[in-house]
C-alpha cells in the first residue's frame, strides 16, 4: 500500500474563509509545527551569531574560517529538500520527522564536543540537513495535508514561530552557553528537540483522518471519512520529479521562490551595516533590527490572512511589489520617517516568505501531490536563495554600494512579481 500521505480530493467549502476553525487537533498541528520552526530555523540560521564567536573561542578557530565552512555546510537542507521528500513518500511525514529531529539533536549537541574543521562541517550540516527535514519538509507536508483549502492561514501562525526566532533564539542560546558551558550549552537545545520528538510521536498523524477527523475541519460524516482515508492510503502521485521539472508551473513558482529569498536574505543580511553606513552606532542598529524582528510576529499571521482572503497567487504579488517599495527606500539616505516606514515594511515581511512559496505549492499541488512537488521545487528555491550574497557582493563593489546592491534586488523583485502573474495555480491533479 502506498505511503503517500493524502488524497488530493478537494474538501468542498469557501476558500476565502478567513476564519482560523481548525479544531483542537488541527491547532495541535500547527502549534507543533511552530515549535519545530523556532528551533529548526534558530539552530540552522539565527543562532550562527553566537556559535560562531563561542567555537571560534572554545576551540581557538578563527571566526571568518568557521564562517566561511557554514556556507557549503549549509547547503545540506538543499539535499534534505529531495531526499528527506523521497522518505516522506515512502515512509510518511510523521516518521521522517521524528528520524529528522533526533538525528538534528544528535548533531547539534556534538558540536561542542569537537574541534576540528571537519568535525564543525560534517556536524553542521547534518544539522542544517536534519533540521530542514523535520521542520521545512515533514512540517510543511503536515500543514499541506491537514489544510488543503486553509494552508495560508495555518502557515500564517505557524511561521510566527519561525519570526520569534530571529527575535528570541539567540539570546536564549547565550544564556545557555553562559550557564552550562559551551559543550553542555548545545545539548540543552538537543534537549528540547528530544521533547518534541515526545509530542510529535503522540499527538502527530500523517493526516487528519487518521485522527478522525477531516481536513480544514470542515463537516463530513464517519463514511465521508472513512472513504477519504481510504483513498489517500492508495494514492500515488502521478508525476515523478522528471515529469514535474518539464512543467512550466514548476519553474515559475520555484525561480520566483528563489528570488525571495534573495531579496530577504539581501536586505537582512546588511540590514545592520546598512544602519551602520547611515550613521547609526551598532548597538542601536542591532535594537533596530530586533524590533524590526518582534513587528515580523503579527506580520506572519497578516500574510496568511491576506493570502486566504485573496488567493495565494496574489498574496505573492502583493509580497513581491511590497519588497520592491522596502528595497527601493533603503536604496537612498533616510530621514527618520522613511527609516521607519522600511524598517516596518521589512519587519512585516519576515514570516511571509516560507508562507507564501510553501502555499503555492500547495495549491498547485493539493495534499497527496504536494510532497513529490515539493522535493523538486524547493531544491531549485535553494540554489537561487545561495546566489543572494554573491549578488549583493557584484553589486557592493561594481554598482556603487548600497543604492547599486539594493538596485538589482529591486529588479528581481519586479521579475518575481512577473514569474507569479504568468503562473497559473490551479490544481494540477
Amino acid at each position: 500500500m502506498s505511503q503517500q500521505t493524502a488524497s488530493v480530493a478537494t474538501i468542498p467549502m469557501n476558500a476565502s474563509d478567513a476564519r482560523s476553525s481548525f479544531g483542537r487537533w488541527g491547532w495541535t498541528i500547527v502549534i507543533l509545527e511552530g515549535l519545530m520552526l523556532w528551533i529548526g530555523a534558530g539552530v540552522q540560521v539565527h543562532g550562527l551569531n553566537v556559535i560562531v564567536p563561542v567555537l571560534s573561542d572554545h576551540f581557538a578557530i578563527e571566526k571568518t574560517t568557521l564562517l566561511f565552512w557554514a556556507t557549503p555546510a549549509s547547503w545540506g537542507s538543499i539535499i534534505a529538500a529531495y531526499l528527506c521528500a523521497k522518505t516522506i513518500e515512502w515512509k510518511g511525514a510523521k516518521a521522517t520527522i521524528v528520524v529528522c529531529l533526533v538525528a538534528c539533536a544528535l548533531c547539534f549537541g556534538l558540536l561542542g564536543t569537537f574541534g576540528s574543521i571537519s568535525a564543525f562541517v560534517l556536524l553542521f550540516a547534518g544539522v542544517c540537513f536534519f533540521g530542514s527535514g523535520y521542520a521545512y519538509v515533514g512540517g510543511m507536508t503536515l500543514i499541506a495535508n491537514w489544510f488543503p483549502q486553509k494552508k495560508s492561514l495555518a502557515l500564517g501562525w505557524v511561521t510566527m514561530g519561525q519570526t520569534m526566532s530571529t527575535a528570541l533564539f539567540v539570546p536564549m542560546l547565550a544564556a545557555f552557553f553562559g550557564i552550562f558551558g559551551v559543550q553542555y550549552g548545545f545539548w540543552v537545545v538537543s534537549a528540547a528537540m528530544i521533547v518534541l520528538v515526545v509530542l510529535v510521536a503522540i499527538f502527530i498523524t500523517n493526516t487528519p483522518e487518521e485522527h478522525g477527523c477531516t481536513p480544514d475541519n470542515v463537516p463530513m460524516s464517519r463514511e465521508e471519512i472513512e472513504r477519504s482515508l481510504a483513498e489517500q492510503e492508495t494514492y500515488v502521485c502521478p508525476y515523478t520529479s522528471l515529469q514535474l521539472l518539464g512543467m512550466r508551473d514548476v519553474w515559475t513558482i520555484a525561480l520566483g521562490s528563489g528570488g525571495i529569498y534573495v531579496v530577504l536574505v539581501g536586505v537582512l543580511s546588511q540590514l545592520v551595516p546598512r544602519l551602520m553606513a547611515l550613521g547609526y552606532s551598532l548597538e542601536t542598529a542591532i535594537l533596530y533590527m530586533s524590533i524590526a524582528a518582534f513587528i515580523g510576529v503579527p506580520g506572519a499571521y497578516v500574510w496568511g490572512w491576506i493570502a486566504q482572503k485573496v488567493s495565494t497567487k496574489a498574496g505573492l504579488i502583493i509580497y513581491s511589489l511590497w519588497w520592491f517599495v522596502a528595497v527601493i527606500l533603503n536604496m537612498f539616505e533616510l530621514n527618520t520617517v522613511t527609516l521607519w516606514a522600511s524598517l516596518g515594511m521589512i519587519g512585516l515581511s519576515f514570516g511571509g516568505a516560507t508562507n507564501l512559496t510553501t502555499s503555492i505549492v500547495a495549491e498547485k499541488f493539493p495534499r497527496g501531490a504536494f510532497i513529490t512537488a515539493f522535493g523538486v521545487i524547493q531544491p531549485i528555491q535553494g540554489i537561487i536563495r545561495c546566489c543572494a550574497y554573491a549578488i549583493l557582493a557584484f553589486g557592493l563593489t561594481y554598482l556603487g554600494g548600497y543604492a547599486g546592491a539594493y538596485s538589482l534586488l529591486a529588479i528581481i523583485a519586479i521579475v518575481n512579481v512577473i514569474l507569479f502573474w504568468i503562473t497559473d495555480t490551479s490544481p494540477a491533479t
